[in-house]
């Protein structure tokens, strides 16, 4: 199946529902940006529109860029495959939604990885195929406007993990319905929400010390000393 990538006015990310999930989003973010060590934060969003909504990054140097047909806009200009920074620069890495709006994302979590620095971490945000979301979304899109990709939550995790992460927690965002209630102490409303929150790190390298293995030595023999003799007067 060809997707179509979300450009243009009418944009489903800009509807004021999804705006306020897109909010609710936000606030996680703030609160790992403020657990992580002084640096840099790489925000990539789904459209230009997302630029207007606040992002708490507390202490971290903000790099954002959004979604424009099959690149990445805004601070840079670059390919999803083909980030222009270098090796384990940031030490938070947000994806709100980018996934859902870019056509092709084969090689984007390696690049992810690559960028992230070690302790550092990456939230990812993208719609629940399970949600009725789902089908809202498509109503609204009855009139041509291009649908979401809808990335599932599980194919995000094994595409981290094989990039070398590792995934901390995998949990839902959200209300179940445009509109509606947020879910409370419910397992199974839990799994239709809007979106899914997938958290991962990358480990720092630990130095372990080796165990010195005792050797033997061997030990030349000394020649045999004579006993020696005193001389009477």
């Amino acid at each position: 199946m060809q997707w179509r990538v979300i450009t243009g006015p009418d944009n489903l990310f800009g509807l004021p529902d999804v705006e306020a999930l897109q909010r609710e989003e936000l606030a996680r973010v703030a609160d790992a940006a403020a657990r992580a060590p002084s640096g840099r934060a790489l925000l990539l969003q789904s459209h230009a529109g997302a630029r207007a909504l606040a992002a708490d990054l507390r202490h971290l140097q903000a790099t954002r860029v959004h979604v424009e047909g099959d690149r990445f806009h805004g601070d840079v200009a670059c390919a999803p495959d083909a980030l222009p920074w270098e090796s384990e620069a940031f030490q938070l890495v947000v994806v709100q939604h980018a996934g859902d709006a870019l056509a092709h994302t084969a090689a984007f979590a390696e690049e992810l990885a690559r960028v992230l620095a070690p302790g550092g971490s990456l939230l990812w945000f993208g719609l629940n195929p399970l949600s009725p979301w789902h089908a809202w979304l498509r109503w609204q899109a009855r009139d041509g406007v291009c649908m979401p990709r809808f990335a599932g939550a599980h194919a995000a995790r094994r595409r981290v993990l094989r990039a070398g992460l590792v995934a901390a927690s995998l949990g839902g965002v959200g209300p179940c319905w445009p509109g509606g209630a947020r879910v409370a102490r419910s397992r199974a409303l839990a799994r239709l929400r809007a979106a899914w929150l997938l958290e991962a790190s990358k480990q720092r390298a630990v130095l372990t010390p080796l165990r010195l293995r005792p050797q033997r030595v061997r030990v030349a023999p000394q020649p045999t000393l004579a006993p020696s003799r005193r001389v009477r007067a």
